[in-house]
């Protein structure tokens, strides 16, 4: 009897194999219902949200009836050609019509994508404004780039100044240098003509070491010293 009732409670591979593919049915019919349901209330919500905007912007750009075909002809045919993509030459007088009734709803609920199907003159002079205050703009901007590379080359050129002024200052320094070297060494030539002079050529031969190979030249001849005499007691030697 048990073994009756384990049959009976296995089930084949297709039957699960059924079961599983029902189930996934049944789930994918539930989500898409969900997915539905939310498409719906998103739609709704939005709906409503441009009810609102229609409500609080009606006459925004003021208000135009259906007897205005005439008085709205340039931007209507403008709206015509660039919102419904349509050639103005062949549609129908019904079909104008009844065009113009959608022009004059978007008109009065403020919902054209472009001022310019409103009043094309204020929209045109108001482009053109805009198109001269960024050309205002690119000028000042190209203005301003030739300031900047105007200051870049002056301080540019205030640093090669500096640079030259630095480079004079230190030829300046380099000259001093060399005059109280020159200065020096005629002051050493003459001690050692002074020297010379009184004989005492030791000491002259002293300061003459002293100068510098390049300024021998010009200094006084070194004259030599004489050789002491001695007296030799030649019979006692």
């Amino acid at each position: 009897m048990a073994k009756v009732k384990i049959k009976e409670n296995q089930k084949s591979p297709s039957q699960d194999k059924k079961k599983a593919k029902k189930d996934k049915k049944e789930k994918k019919e539930k989500k898409d219902k969900k997915d539905k349901h939310i498409k719906k209330d998103k739609k709704q919500k939005n709906d409503t949200i441009k009810k609102k905007q229609k409500k609080n912007q009606w006459g925004k750009y003021g208000t135009i009836s259906n007897t205005d075909m005439y008085l709205k002809r340039e931007e209507f045919l403008m709206w015509l050609s660039d919102v419904k993509i349509l050639n103005v030459e062949e549609i129908t007088p019904q079909e104008e019509k009844k065009y113009f009734e959608e022009y004059v709803e978007c008109y009065n609920t403020a919902t054209f994508p472009s001022q310019k199907f409103y009043n094309f003159k204020v929209w045109f002079e108001k482009e053109q404004l805009k198109e001269k205050i960024q050309q205002a703009e690119i000028e000042m901007q190209t203005f301003d780039d030739e300031k900047e590379k105007q200051k870049e080359y002056q301080e540019q050129k205030e640093l090669i100044k500096k640079q030259k002024l630095q480079r004079e200052y230190q030829h300046l320094h380099e000259f001093q240098n060399i005059a109280q070297d020159m200065q020096k060494q005629k002051q050493i030539q003459d001690l050692v003509r002074h020297y010379n002079s009184m004989g005492n050529h030791e000491v002259a031969m002293r300061y003459y070491k002293q100068l510098n190979p390049i300024h021998t030249i010009d200094a006084p001849p070194m004259q030599q010293q004489p050789p002491m005499e001695y007296d030799y007691d030649y019979d006692n030697f």
